[in-house]
């Protein structure tokens, strides 16, 4: 699952799916990547707290350009790096986190897209599992792996639909789903793509930030410092409110709006 937010890796042996966990013990992976002034590359957790301290180098959400050709400055490193590169050390990563869990090396994989991914998405997905080592590569659009992890089975018998909804750190998607004579398919897909996980951390960031003395404002750049660290602090806090009705808001350091 290679996805805008964070990214994550399962292995299947024939008889059962593991979920491979991360150098830190986490399922998930951020899909943050950070280039330094030496050009070392940092990947994941450690790369997210970056975000705050070194912006300009460090990159995220770059799924979403996915495709597009534009390439991701690092000033500090004086270079560019195009989405699939980066989507590519994200995969690198995992790839290392199964071979240090299973003690095994990974040479093909199973890649989930969105179901409004097109061609030049869809082959800049698979460049980036070529630079990140793998020799061969399947595309799975995401609501038919949903459908799959549901409990879907190619025996199941007679026709009918399914209803998959999706909301991910960047999108919220709805695709209609249609299994006839063994086969599943996507027969219409629809979607919003600013409504996603990154969108609830801005209204709870935008909320916090009405509450200080000096509101800091996304479109002011001397603002853009301030507004980076209560992000992060609303993510932290929209992640607890998963498992519990409050959380609690903690800054790292203090605010400094002028």
């Amino acid at each position: 699952d290679l996805g805008a937010t964070n990214s994550a890796a399962a292995v299947f042996d024939g008889e059962r799916v593991s979920v491979v966990r991360n150098a830190q013990g986490a399922t998930v992976t951020p899909s943050v990547v950070r280039l330094d002034k030496q050009a070392r590359i940092t990947v994941g957790t450690r790369a997210r707290r970056f975000l705050e301290q070194d912006p300009a180098n460090t990159a995220a959400e770059f799924k979403r350009l996915m495709g597009t050709g534009k390439a991701i400055e690092f000033p500090g490193a004086g270079t560019t790096r195009k989405p699939e590169e980066l989507s590519a050390e994200v995969l690198k990563a995992l790839r290392q986190d199964i071979t240090d869990q299973l003690g095994v090396t990974v040479e093909r994989c199973v890649i989930s897209v969105p179901a409004l991914f097109e061609l030049p998405q869809s082959a800049a997905t698979s460049e980036a599992a070529r630079l990140a080592g793998f020799s061969r590569v399947e595309l799975l659009q995401e609501p038919i792996a949903s459908a799959l992890a549901a409990g879907w089975r190619a025996d199941d018998d007679g026709a009918g639909t399914w209803l998959v909804f999706d909301l991910g750190g960047g999108t919220f998607d709805a695709s209609l789903l249609e299994t006839r004579d063994g086969l599943l398919r996507v027969v219409g897909h629809e979607g919003g793509n600013f409504l996603g996980g990154r969108d609830f951390d801005w209204v709870i960031t935008e909320h916090l930030a009405s509450r200080l003395s000096v509101v800091p404002r996304r479109n002011n750049p001397e603002h853009a410092s301030a507004l980076r660290a209560l992000r992060l602090a609303a993510e932290d806090a929209k992640i607890e409110l998963s498992r519990g009705d409050k959380a609690q808001v903690t800054l790292a350091q203090p605010l400094s709006i002028d």
